[in-house]
């Protein structure tokens, strides 16, 4: 089922590359650690330590490891077996920490989706992976009751917090523990699914290799966890946090989760609980600075905020230093390369107002010492120092391939483990790595990647649509935003509302165009094709990159 080329020389990704120079065997020398592995010594390492706090619930290590191991206990008793993938549809709550660390420990594979995705959307991903079993909330096990005949591979769907399903968590917590049957390194662990160019999702498939190196690379770049550590999980765990909890789930800090992410309510749970560590996109770091500035409140407690999706501008940056000091780190990665690719540091971030605002708070850091970056030309020839080029990576993190996609893998990556991240950058003298353009059409708005194709394809189906682009334009709290720019049939009215419904009725809530404008032509190239880059290159006229912050 999964596409992909076996690389060597990257030690932590199974068997490849154990043949020594000296022609023999070092496969024992070869690292061989899981992220199941991770989180089973965490269980017992930091026994009495608390896991997860829900109000005046709290589970700690050890009874978290239980909760886990009777899970895939419980998971077993329905028949579905280690490599069957397992979906979480659910807000940010704790029983996802219970679901996820049993599915990785239990040797399935992980598949977490937004809940703000289109029910479309969802059946399209559930049928694309073969998805066995999925854990849902309420109004997504209602919906899922009404599709279950178009997703033949789908078992059962396990309820969480009420809702309709084939049963529920708290029935599967009832199961005999399962003794711990470790994965092996080279075993799929996870799918991450991102829009593709086409439109159609692809699932980026991670080993627990790959996994176990994020965790690394993560531990290596965020400052050192501290006994007392607590994270609070306002960013989705099907994203952002759901990448950075696990680094803080090996280093025994405690875990809070908000389903909705409020600004002045985050503040409120970080004054409540001395919160330290905090994991946030741009979008919601830009509105927590706002509530912070109208409100005061003792924020000191925080030592870490770690954000990742889009970079941000360094004048905001300023603002948010003002706010809480030096405590930011930004992450720059991709589902296919998860983060960190590079880190700007908690350290880089400093600076002194007097002095101005240092040009490096533009850039996405430096590369991460396990990982490799070269910048290179549309001929694959690596550019000049100083010089832009497409920003190409490798190393042991690098997902195994595309779920079903061989020719996309190949695509991506090339034969000697090079991936394209089709975002374009240059190196300063100082090595801090700055992303000025993307030469993919994807927009990243709010954190979530969206590839204007399929937005497209759905505007597209209004009878009154001649030809569509949608762009990504600058703003203010999004980063980016979504505009469509439509040229109507003759003999037809259209509205912007009318773009933006069908949008509504049949994609995620964050596809939708923020703003929509009417023209008579798009610009083409001489065989036809709408140059989207063109169009797009009007509303950044004014700015020194092409990407939101």
């Amino acid at each position: 089922m999964l596409s992909g080329t076996t690389r060597t020389g990257q030690g932590t990704s199974g068997d490849a590359g154990v043949i020594g120079p000296d022609g023999l065997d070092h496969r024992q020398r070869v690292t061989r650690v899981t992220v199941a592995d991770l989180y089973e010594r965490g269980y017992h390492q930091y026994g009495s330590r608390v896991a997860i706090r829900d109000g005046s619930t709290t589970i700690t290590y050890r009874e978290l490891g239980e909760q886990v191991h009777r899970i895939v206990g419980g998971l077993g008793e329905l028949g579905v077996r280690r490599g069957d993938r397992g979906v979480l549809l659910l807000d940010n709550c704790p029983e996802f920490f219970e679901i996820e660390h049993a599915l990785f420990v239990g040797g399935f594979v992980r598949t977490t989706l937004s809940v703000r995705l289109h029910l479309r959307e969802v059946v399209h991903i559930l049928a694309d992976c073969a998805a066995a079993v999925v854990f849902a909330s309420p109004g997504w096990a209602e919906q899922l009751a009404g599709v279950r005949d178009r997703l033949p591979a789908l078992r059962h769907v396990v309820a969480v917090a009420g809702g309709p399903g084939d049963t529920t968590v708290d029935r599967l917590r009832e199961a005999p523990p399962a003794p711990y049957a470790p994965p092996l390194p080279h075993d799929p662990a996870a799918i991450l699914y991102t829009s593709g160019t086409t439109g159609m999702p692809k699932g980026a498939t991670l080993s627990h290799a790959n996994w176990a190196a994020m965790v690394r690379n993560e531990l290596l770049e965020l400052p050192p966890a501290e006994d007392d550590d607590r994270v609070l999980h306002v960013a989705p765990l099907s994203h952002l946090s759901g990448y950075v909890a696990p680094s803080y789930f090996v280093r025994g800090a405690t875990h809070f989760t908000c389903p909705r992410f409020d600004a002045v309510a985050t503040l409120e749970l970080v004054e409540r609980h001395r919160v330290t560590i905090l994991p946030m996109v741009p979008t919601m770091l830009n509105l927590l600075v706002q509530a912070a500035e109208r409100r005061t409140g003792n924020y000191r407690s925080l030592h870490t905020v770690v954000y990742a999706g889009s970079p941000i501008a360094p004048g905001r940056l300023a603002r948010a230093r003002q706010v809480f000091g030096d405590v930011f780190v930004q992450f720059y990665g991709l589902s296919e390369l998860p983060i960190p690719i590079a880190c700007l540091s908690r350290r880089d971030h400093a600076f002194d107002p007097a002095g101005g605002v240092p040009a490096r708070l533009a850039s996405a850091g430096r590369v991460s010492p396990f990982v490799e970056v070269r910048l290179v030309d549309d001929r694959g020839v690596q550019v000049p120092h100083g010089e832009i080029g497409e920003i190409t990576v490798r190393g042991d993190q690098t997902m195994m391939g595309y779920w079903n996609l061989p020719s996309a893998t190949t695509d991506m990556i090339d034969a000697e483990g090079w991936a394209s991240t089709g975002d374009l950058g240059r190196f300063d003298d100082d090595g801090y790595l700055y992303i000025v353009d993307r030469k993919k059409d994807m927009v990243v708005t709010g954190g979530f990647n969206v590839y204007p194709t399929e937005v497209e394809n759905v505007v597209s189906t209004l009878p009154a649509v001649s030809e569509v682009a949608v762009v990504g334009v600058p703003d203010p709290v999004w980063g980016e935003a979504l505009k469509a720019v439509v040229v109507v049939r003759e003999g037809y009215e259209l509205s912007a509302d009318d773009v933006v419904a069908v949008c509504a009725a049949n994609l995620a809530g964050y596809k939708k165009p923020r703003s929509v404008e009417f023209v008579s032509e798009l610009p083409k190239t001489g065989s036809g094709k709408i140059m989207r880059r063109q169009l797009r290159d009007r509303y950044w006229a004014d700015g020194d990159r092409k990407v939101g912050g």
